[in-house]
């Protein structure tokens, strides 16, 4: 059995940025003070804390754990690619901004 293709933990970080950024812009389609707004926002503090967190830390990326659970982020980031471009689809794109934080969360709990 061949071992998933991951990512290293610079990527991680610079994947998290980008998110970010996709955050920020669908974001900016939503008046402030509604709930698409603030969930988005909510999920942008979480995802945003837990970067800094991965930047600071000596998370050691070659451990079969790190690349399994980024082999399962790389695939819940190709279906957020699929809709988080689309305003129309936020109720999918949040579903998937959840797993996605979620995973990113499960990878730093491997921070010592």
């Amino acid at each position: 059995m061949s071992e998933p293709v991951t990512i290293t933990r610079h990527e991680l970080i610079r994947l998290i940025g980008d998110v970010l950024t996709e955050i920020d812009v669908l974001s900016s389609h939503f008046d402030p003070g509604t709930k698409d707004r603030e969930d988005l926002d909510g999920l942008r503090d979480k995802l945003d804390a837990t970067q800094r967190k991965l930047v600071r830390s000596a998370i050691n990326d070659k451990t079969k754990e790190f690349k399994d659970l980024t082999a399962s982020l790389k695939a819940i980031n190709e279906e957020l690619r699929q809709t988080i471009d689309d305003v129309d689809k936020i109720a999918t794109t949040f579903e998937t901004l959840v797993k996605f934080v979620g995973a990113i969360q499960k990878i730093a709990e491997l921070v010592p």
